[in-house]
């Protein structure tokens, strides 16, 4: 007789969730997550919700969710990490066939969590979610996100989806590759986008956020910026290579010009000699400051990754069992141990 076939493993799927002074939304999100996950056939779910040192009552809140309910499981940051460091944590403690990370704020809306899963099914490997607008969003934030994503399809050696947010879903196979990066300094998406993979794309409206406040600062959101331009794109050294370059042919010329021209026409062209060390200085310490900056920007990156420090420290773990925090020691011990071998240049 014939084997039996076996029945086809059913795949577990992980939401991470993100978590800074989200306390009035987080039982609405837990409900809506639940109604959009049950909708989808043959598929486990898990949510992880990892606390950015929310000073709030988020935790408490999360703590009481997860008595009730072991598919949801708390990862507790130390201290606040930021966003990027949150969602790296999340997914290094997903065990899921497939990731999705999603905000806590509702702006992302759980009701896609099918077709994002869909996608996966039918092959691709990074399903995004792409934002075709956004409700009550200040002007500033909007024509920010717009100048950002055409500075870094113009400039970045990684090609990172226009209005592309963190709302997505990764594979296994994504998830295992993104595990391997030891980048401190680092902007989750960025990194997924760099990886590359079989991609699909979902658009949504965003809707206004219920309660709260946005985490994101402006200060925080030009921090980003200014770390994801230099994390993937080397253009602004070679800028400055070409700006030294022009403003010391420009200076030639015109000190040359102050030179010669008051032989063929003294009255007319008549500078002084302060005049000429004055231009002359200009050029000169407009590009040096220049360069200073710019090249201070990529030391800061470099001496932040030979630091060697972790991403993140956890305080506890809610809901995990002992054999996965096991394997997750694991995975940081390999990934901690490619970092030092890079860095010894082995």
């Amino acid at each position: 007789m014939d084997p039996v076939p076996s029945a086809p493993a059913i795949p577990l799927i992980s939401v991470v969730v993100p978590v800074y002074r989200e306390a009035r939304n987080l039982e609405h999100l837990v409900e809506e997550l639940t109604r959009a996950t049950s909708s989808v056939s043959a598929a486990e779910f898990e949510l992880i919700f990892v606390n950015d040192g929310s000073p709030d009552s988020s935790l408490e809140v999360l703590k009481v969710i997860a008595a009730r309910r072991p598919d949801c499981k708390i990862v507790d940051l130390s201290r606040n990490f930021g966003k990027e460091i949150a969602l790296t944590a999340g997914v290094h403690y997903a065990s899921g066939d497939a990731v999705i990370c999603i905000d806590a704020d509702l702006q992302h809306p759980p009701e896609l969590i099918p077709r994002m899963v869909q996608a996966w099914r039918e092959g691709a490997d990074v399903v995004l979610g792409v934002r075709r607008s956004s409700e009550k969003q200040a002007m500033a934030r909007r024509v920010g996100s717009s100048v950002f994503y055409w500075i870094m399809r113009k400039i970045a050696e990684t090609k990172v989806a226009s209005n592309g947010t963190d709302f997505r879903l990764i594979s296994r196979t994504v998830i295992e590759a993104f595990n391997q990066i030891g980048e401190r300094e680092r902007m989750f998406r960025g990194l997924v986008d760099w990886l590359g993979f079989n991609r699909a794309q979902v658009e949504f409206d965003a809707p206004a956020r219920q309660h709260g406040e946005p985490g994101y600062s402006y200060a925080r959101l030009w921090r980003l910026a200014m770390s994801s331009f230099v994390a993937h794109t080397l253009l602004p050294l070679r800028f400055v290579g070409y700006l030294g370059v022009a403003i010391t042919i420009t200076s030639f010329f015109l000190l040359s010009w102050m030179l010669i021209a008051p032989l063929f026409a003294p009255t007319s062209f008549a500078y002084g000699p302060l005049a000429k060390v004055v231009v002359g200085n200009t050029f000169l310490i407009g590009i040096v400051l220049t360069a200073l900056g710019v090249m201070s920007l990529y030391i800061a990156k470099i001496y932040a990754e030979v630091l060697d420090r972790p991403l993140y420290a956890v305080r506890q773990l809610v809901n995990f069992s002992v054999e996965r925090v096991r394997v997750m020691q694991q995975v940081k011990s390999d990934a901690t141990r490619v970092d030092r071998t890079r860095a010894s240049g082995v």
